[in-house]
């Protein structure tokens, strides 16, 4: 059985999910848990306080997957599976990366945690192409700005991905966003890396 601050937590999510942050009050969600408003605030004061708790929980499942050292031997499985992940963590959340602009505007203190894990998600990205260019994976006459500037892409893509694809798009032709992501990557391979790709 879960204790109150979990099953509020947990409905807060599921009501998130369901109608759009912006939709649900403490209120809903203290019914939704079954429990009274002073009970909701005596473990979260505002709502921000219950997006900041989801925000660093996606944060910590995305690099939870990735814990391990990269090597030359999973690295290049590791930057798919990565592509896979963000894709599946994002869908499954889509409340928070459909109105994460508006969130982080309404509530400023989550853009520290954002900031973070941006400087973190840039570190992991530049570790993987790093060892894959070393490996003869990833083409090592492009410059080191090249592949920063396909680490901020990536990055920048990740969190405007459900601004630009919206229901003013027709969604069969749109690309998965980790299959845009792997095509953004696919110019900077070398023709071992075009072949690991394709067995990948």
């Amino acid at each position: 059985m879960l204790d109150k601050k979990t099953a509020i937590y947990e409905s807060a999510k599921e009501l998130f999910f369901q109608e759009g942050y912006k939709n649900v009050s403490l209120r809903d969600i203290a019914e939704a848990a079954g429990t009274t408003i002073g009970n909701l605030t005596y473990h979260f004061p505002k709502k921000e306080d219950l997006l900041l708790r989801i925000q660093k929980e996606l944060y910590e499942e995305f690099f939870a997957v990735f814990d391990s050292e990269i090597t030359q031997e999973n690295a290049m499985s590791v930057l798919l599976k990565s592509f896979y992940e963000i894709q599946e963590i994002r869908e499954k959340n889509r409340f928070y990366y459909e109105y994460i602009i508006n969130i982080h505007e309404e509530f400023p203190s989550m853009k520290e945690e954002l900031l973070l894990f941006r400087k973190r998600l840039k570190n992991f990205y530049q570790t993987i192409f790093q060892v894959l260019v070393e490996d003869g994976v990833m083409r090592e006459d492009l410059s080191a700005s090249a592949y920063k500037h396909l680490v901020t892409t990536i990055s920048y893509l990740t969190y405007t991905w459900y601004q630009v694809t919206t229901p003013y798009y027709d969604d069969t032709d749109n690309l998965s966003l980790s299959e845009t992501l792997t095509s953004l990557v696919q110019p900077y391979l070398t023709k071992k890396g075009q072949k690991s790709l394709e067995f990948s």
